[in-house]
């Protein structure tokens, strides 16, 4: 692994004998780039060669000599914690991640703060939830990731804030009520209300659920388990990534969002999860079973199209109906079932 020190130019002009390329810039953003590249030039004995942007705030730079990633923080203490973090994993045991190179001075562009990132290079065969072995690779990472963070929590919960589900979930309902009116244009009324039925139903259920999260140890908790936050790198390896919504709370609250993003790619299969390691024990605990009627996903994306959406995007309103009604009938069936099981 390329150390900072390999990278750190010392007064040093780069003469490139290549023209430099850049990709997935906009109209406009000529001065960034030529800003950008000045700076990375100055700071980095390497020639570079391409600068492609991945998303807002996140650049691939490649050079002859090896890629690494660029990614903007909003302060220098956010930074700090991603480096720090990462480096505290890796001291733990927890290799299975990037690491940042670190340098005394970041660079600063319109007031974002840019750590440097080791690049993982990606295998040919991406991870993917649709895939069973994929699915319990991943939860055996995550498993081995929380009996890391646990022993992290004396340190971090002074810097990260607590993850508070019942606040996040509340909100999320009372947000898509407001937008309730405008979703029944698109969606039938009855299955709507539905939805807002089975949310309500599981924040209900969820009210006296401090004892069961106070019961369970607390870890650093990832925040987002979503596909792309899991990488198999060009050796076959898993790695999970992206620690931005880190957080301290018990590792079921994880294992939770997990549930709720892998559910669709095993048709809603009540008996494939329970047959999953960790699901096992965690299906027999009612609260569990009570936070699984939340239809999260559904909510989250209604709000986030309404959030985004300018009317000139008719692919982003046929995705988020395809969302809600695609599996329905198979998400109702499992709701019911939880349901039942909470009853008993």
């Amino acid at each position: 692994m390329v150390i900072i020190k390999e990278l750190h130019l010392v007064c040093q002009d780069i003469k490139r004998t290549k023209a430099v390329t850049y990709k997935g810039f906009y109209r406009g953003d000529d001065t960034f780039y030529y800003r950008l590249l000045s700076l990375l030039e100055k700071k980095f004995s390497i020639k570079i060669n391409d600068i492609r942007r991945i998303r807002k705030n996140v650049f691939l730079i490649k050079s002859n000599d090896f890629w690494f990633i660029l990614k903007g923080y909003s302060s220098y203490r956010k930074l700090k914690v991603q480096e720090t973090f990462t480096k505290a994993l890796e001291q733990e045991g927890f290799i299975q991640t990037y690491q940042f190179y670190v340098h005394d001075e970041p660079i600063i562009i319109d007031n974002m703060i840019y750590g440097c990132i080791q690049y993982l290079y990606p295998n040919r065969t991406a991870f993917t939830y649709k895939n069973e072995k994929h699915r319990k690779e991943a939860l055996l990472l995550l498993t081995h990731f929380y009996s890391v963070t646990e022993h992290l929590v004396n340190i971090y919960q002074y810097i990260l804030p607590p993850f508070r589900i019942m606040d996040k979930w509340q909100m999320r309902k009372d947000q898509f009520l407001r937008n309730k009116e405008l979703i029944e244009k698109y969606i039938d009324p009855f299955i709507v209300k539905e939805i807002v039925s089975f949310a309500e139903q599981s924040l209900n259920n969820g009210q006296n659920s401090s004892e069961f999260f106070q019961s369970k140890p607390k870890v650093v908790l990832h925040g987002d388990v979503a596909h792309h936050n899991f990488l198999r790198d060009v050796n076959g390896q898993l790695f999970l990534i992206d620690f931005d919504l880190i957080s301290i709370g018990p590792a079921v609250i994880d294992y939770l969002q997990y549930a709720n993003r892998i559910l669709p790619h095993m048709d809603w299969s009540f008996e494939e999860l329970e047959r999953m390691p960790i699901f096992s024990e965690l299906l027999q605990e009612e609260t569990f079973l009570s936070y699984l009627l939340f239809p999260t996903d559904i909510l989250r994306e209604w709000n986030r199209f309404f959030r985004q959406w300018d009317g000139r995007n008719p692919e982003s309103l046929q995705q988020v109906i395809h969302l809600t009604l695609d599996q329905y009938k198979k998400r109702k069936k499992f709701y019911d079932k939880v349901k039942r099981l909470i009853k008993e």
